[in-house]
């Protein structure tokens, strides 16, 4: 799978990242045109592939929705109470490995279902694939990797704030400061995930136009995905590491200077996440119970 086809796979996964409980419902029992939509943007599948296409995503999405959605909940109220009043190094690598774990469940099921579909992919088809992972590439670096160091430590401190402040509601000076502390540590990592992207990239699709069968190109590729510390370099998991230990530290950090009515803020935004999966679920077992 190449990286765009898991994040189309994630996208089902990551409905979390959007702002509001109502859009997150309409978002996702909505997912599917919208992921078709990229899939064949991506791939120019054929009339056979699409429907094929089709039919396991919405397996995908169905096994998603009754499977992942109430761990995704029973995480989500885990971390409340973890959480709801401090938030310790423990907790932080609690969360970022229970991420990992899903992410893994997802990825592994994702590629599995794909397969089929990638082993059936043309030249012509592969080399469209090549085209549109470069565009988006072009205008990730276009974005975040400009020549002016000045301007890229904005557009990272802008992004990094955006994420932060949508969990507390809004951020103090200090907090802010805080932040802008970290980014600056991190300055080339973002530089270095990019030239990660791009090799890995080229790997997926190597293995795509080597491997023709189902069985033979879904285990390399879930490798590929789910173990990626294998496939990059020692410095960049040398730079990771640093930045994950570092990450810990501004969020235990951050956590000591939260208002009453920041935490209090999050608490809730999390809260609100858990009841969304667990309604979502929730209707996906009533249309079962429909038919």
């Amino acid at each position: 799978m190449s990286v765009r086809l898991a994040r189309v796979a994630a996208f089902l996964a990551l409905m979390v990242l959007l702002p509001g409980c109502t859009l997150i419902r309409v978002t996702y029992n909505n997912a599917e045109p919208l992921v078709r939509y990229t899939a064949h943007d991506y791939f120019d599948l054929d009339e056979g592939q699409t429907g094929q296409f089709r039919k396991r995503l919405q397996q995908f999405h169905d096994w998603h929705r009754s499977t992942e959605l109430p761990l995704y909940a029973g995480l989500l109220r885990a971390a409340v109470q973890r959480g709801a009043h401090a938030v310790s190094r423990e907790d932080v690598t609690w969360a970022a490995q229970a991420v990992r774990e899903r992410y893994a469940a997802l990825i592994t099921k994702a590629i599995g279902d794909a397969a089929p579909i990638l082993a059936t992919l043309t030249p012509a088809q592969i080399a469209e694939l090549e085209k549109r992972l470069a565009k988006a590439n072009a205008k990730y670096a276009k974005e975040y990797l400009t020549d002016d160091a000045e301007a890229r430590h904005r557009a990272q401190f802008k992004r990094t704030l955006g994420r932060f402040s949508d969990w507390t509601g809004g951020l103090s000076d200090q907090q802010e400061a805080r932040i802008e502390r970290f980014v600056k540590a991190h300055a080339k990592t973002t530089a270095m995930r990019f030239d990660n992207r791009a090799r890995w990239q080229s790997e997926a699709v190597s293995l795509i136009r080597r491997h023709r069968s189902p069985g033979a190109l879904a285990p390399p590729l879930t490798d590929l995905f789910v173990r990626p510390a294998a496939h990059r370099t020692p410095e960049l998991n040398a730079a990771l590491a640093r930045w994950e230990a570092d990450f810990t530290d501004l969020i235990v950090d951050l956590d000591r200077t939260l208002s009453a009515e920041q935490r209090a803020y999050a608490v809730r935004r999390i809260e609100r996440f858990a009841e969304d999966f667990e309604v979502l679920s929730a209707q996906g077992a009533v249309a079962v119970a429909a038919n």
